[in-house]
């Protein structure tokens, strides 16, 4: 392959520097995978679980045989417990197997930096990315603590949307942590430009732009945000999980347990169960099903969320600052996890605070999307503002 001017394109020559057929030159370089460190926090919990629900099924399995009735208080505590680590088993156990196939994979991968552009080699396909096309470089959580030791983190590359993908995911396998590889692609792709006042005109109808995004069609330097059902984590598992063993104790207990049970016991019963996680499916439904599977629409003038209230408008001029919250929380699936928010503090509305399992994105992803926008350094800043209806 070679450009108009008969010269060799860029591709190519990222091409032969990952076939090891040409040496980097003084502005070029080329990182071949190796495989990164393994044992993480989160890889830690995944190999335990598995250890620690095999050994709580073992003591529910001996209260159930040492106790007289299916209702011992403690026995139902312990079949909880394990059911609750068998879940985690699952979640964990595919991050484990992912994680587990690119260490495995990992001298297949390759990444070749030239001036025009970067070349990132995977085990299956290539992927181009021109120079002008990246919009920004950012590590997946810990952003203020890149230099720590390693860990697997992985290093999103932030694209134009208009290339067809919002960014690429590098996993740690490039560099000796993903800090400093996140620091060598921030110096080849040098300093952001500076920002500059993009004040266009909004649609007049918010609500038919964001309408013909769910159908796909959108107008050029517009980004649609589709949110997938990482949601799911949230629900109340650890209720259901409760209610599961108390009506399998129950059915289990016998038939004169039943028949000193009176039926507005057993709906009572049913009722205290079912109402914590009914509740939960009512409030989720009413809250994303407006959004008709997206989770924002970014217009080249504002940013669109629908809500059971209307289409909530936020024009980028109005968007004081974009930031990252994350605090630690406790849940049945995950045990102790970092929850993280994407946090838009607006000048004349309230702060708009986003849960990322709601996202389907990551949150670096997201918040350097909407800094592109409200600095002006898309190509769609620079196009006349056509009607977007």
């Amino acid at each position: 392959m070679t450009a108009a001017d008969g010269s060799e394109s860029w591709v190519r020559r990222a091409e032969r520097l990952l076939d090891r057929k040409a040496a980097p030159g003084d502005d070029e370089a080329r990182l071949l995978g190796q495989r990164p460190v393994l044992l993480d926090t989160e890889t830690t919990k995944a190999a335990v679980a598995p250890v620690l629900a095999a050994i709580t099924w073992s003591a529910a399995v001996f209260r159930e045989m040492v106790s007289p009735t299916s209702l011992d208080p403690i026995g139902m505590v312990l079949r909880a417990v394990a059911l609750g680590l068998t879940l985690r088993v699952l979640l964990l156990g595919g991050l484990l197997v992912r994680r587990l196939r690119v260490w495995m994979e990992a001298p297949r991968w390759g990444l070749a930096l030239t001036p025009d552009g970067l070349l990132l080699r995977t085990p299956t396909h290539d992927v181009a990315i021109p120079r002008e096309d990246v919009i920004a470089v950012v590590e997946r959580d810990k952003w203020q603590e890149r230099r720590a030791g390693r860990r697997w983190t992985e290093v999103f590359v932030v694209l134009n949307p208009e290339l067809g993908r919002t960014h690429v995911a590098l996993p740690p396998v490039f560099e000796d942590t993903p800090g400093l590889l996140t620091e060598r692609l921030m110096r080849w792709r040098g300093a952001a430009p500076e920002p500059r006042e993009i004040d266009r005109e909004p649609a007049k109808l918010a609500s038919r732009v964001y309408d013909r995004a769910t159908q796909g069609l959108v107008e050029p330097g517009t980004t649609v945000l589709r949110h997938d059902r990482s949601w799911l984590k949230k629900a109340p598992y650890a209720v259901v999980i409760v209610g599961v063993v108390a009506v399998e104790a129950v059915f289990r207990a016998g038939s004169t347990v039943w028949e000193a049970l009176e039926p507005w016991m057993i709906a009572g019963m049913f009722v205290a169960l079912l109402a914590i996680p009914l509740r939960w499916v009512w409030m989720t439904r009413r809250e994303v099903t407006p959004r008709k599977g997206l989770a924002m629409v970014l217009t080249p003038a504002e940013l669109l969320i629908r809500t059971r209230q209307g289409i909530l408008r936020s024009r980028y001029k109005d968007i004081a600052k974009v930031s990252l919250d994350a605090k630690t929380k406790w849940s049945v699936l995950e045990g102790a996890h970092s929850a993280r928010q994407l946090v838009l503090p607006r000048r004349h509305a309230g702060t708009i605070r986003y849960d990322e399992p709601y996202l389907g994105y990551p949150v670096e992803v997201v918040k350097a999307l909407i800094d592109a926008y409200r600095y002006g350094w898309l190509p769609a800043a620079d196009r006349p503002a056509d009607e977007e209806e």
